[in-house]
């Protein structure tokens, strides 16, 4: 399965709760600016660990302005490279980190992005939430209007991660601060962060079924996001068995699940067969109309019907 079909794997599945967006909108004005830190890592550089450079940032508070390029590949990753390098930092407040995925590590690295094809220009807040994101052209004028706009954006969200965190540190298991928190990472498309609060609601007993359900299904839609097409099967398959029998609903977006999976693997016929199943186990859910919508873009049935 390339990058470019992967992208299909989940539009328009990052679902909002009204919990999450309540209590980020907490937060208002934006707190000053952390002291920065010198970084181990060079502004610009071919193989940089993520996790590593995200723990200086959160000390420092620097935002990151990532380009993911396939250097080499096309004139368009090569004219975004330049567009990226050209602009001058009046400040420290930003580091820009270039990561070719050209080179195999890079390609993990990438994966947390969900990068069907390069170009793409992320910006970040210090503790990783994505602020922004650009598909080409990438041009000196994209790379310096974000660069504008990314200090004060990225301090407001970093103090609503904040805000969504705090009830955690008191309350390790608190499911509701949990699912809030979820959704607050899936809103801005860090399915991989949002991962283990998802398994914390999908797989708790003390969890109502409906919470449950719509945890699970963002957990296993989570998994394809990230390129973990077994993980995201296994966790729908799981749900289906658990909690399909008494919830409908749990039918309906296992299956969905399944299908995507499918569809992207170009599985048509079985894709077909599980969007189907979704339709059937609960027709008005919206996981029904999603499996309605990926199964009107599947390729048409042959004349014969196989």
């Amino acid at each position: 399965m390339n990058r470019a079909e992967r992208f299909t794997a989940w539009s328009s599945v990052l679902p909002l709760t009204c919990i999450a967006l309540a209590l980020a909108g907490l937060i208002t004005g934006c707190p000053s600016k952390p002291q920065s830190i010198e970084l181990k890592v060079p502004l610009q550089t071919n193989t940089p660990d993520l996790d590593q450079l995200l723990e200086q940032t959160t000390k420092g508070g620097q935002a990151i302005m990532l380009l993911v390029a396939d250097l080499g590949q096309s004139s368009d990753d090569d004219t975004a490279r330049t567009a990226f390098e050209e602009p001058r930092m009046k400040d420290d407040s930003i580091v820009r980190v270039l990561l070719d995925i050209g080179v195999s590590r890079n390609r993990a690295e990438a994966t947390r992005f969900h990068i069907p094809q390069t170009p793409v220009l992320l910006c970040l807040s210090s503790r990783g939430v994505i602020v922004s994101r650009d598909e080409k052209p990438i041009t000196t004028d994209l790379v310096r209007k974000r660069m504008n706009e990314l200090a004060p954006s990225a301090h407001q969200l970093d103090a609503s991660l904040e805000a969504l965190e705090k009830p955690l540190a008191t309350d390790a298991t608190g499911l509701t601060a949990q699912l809030a928190l979820a959704d607050f990472l899936l809103a801005h498309h860090n399915a991989r962060e949002a991962i283990p609060h998802l398994e914390a609601v999908a797989h708790s007993e003390s969890s109502d079924a409906p919470q449950r359900v719509r945890a699970w299904v963002s957990l296993a839609q989570a998994h394809l996001w990230v390129a973990e097409p077994e993980k995201a099967r296994h966790e729908a398959k799981d749900l289906m068995a658990k909690l399909g029998p008494a919830q409908p609903e749990a039918m309906a977006g296992g299956n969905l699940v399944l299908g995507t999976q499918d569809a992207n693997g170009k599985r048509f016929p079985l894709a077909r067969q599980e969007f189907e199943a979704a339709i059937a186990a609960a027709p008005k859910s919206d996981y029904a109309r999603q499996a309605r919508e990926a199964r009107d873009k599947l390729p048409p049935l042959p004349a014969n019907g196989e």
